[in-house]
């Protein structure tokens, strides 16, 4: 079955924070969000989370929107 885009990002930003040794709590902080707002996005509950949350979450990790969605599927051409 394939992974919806929600799924996705998820699991890119739970990469991210696991290699960089933060917590979801810390990325709330960070992205000036919410707790429960950050914590849906997390969990692939957020059914599609909106570009301008991303670019919040992004800049909170120290990066652009884009560089947080280069990673497969994404940078790769649908053929």
């Amino acid at each position: 079955m394939m992974k919806t885009d929600s799924e996705l990002i998820a699991e890119r930003l739970l990469k991210i924070i696991d290699e960089r040794n933060l917590t979801i709590n810390r990325v709330a902080t960070l992205s000036d969000m919410g707790q429960s707002s950050v914590n849906a996005i997390f969990r692939g509950a957020s059914a599609s989370p909106k570009i301008v949350t991303l670019r919040k979450i992004a800049r909170g990790l120290d990066m652009s929107l884009l560089e947080l969605l280069d990673f497969p599927p994404y940078n790769e051409v649908e053929k």
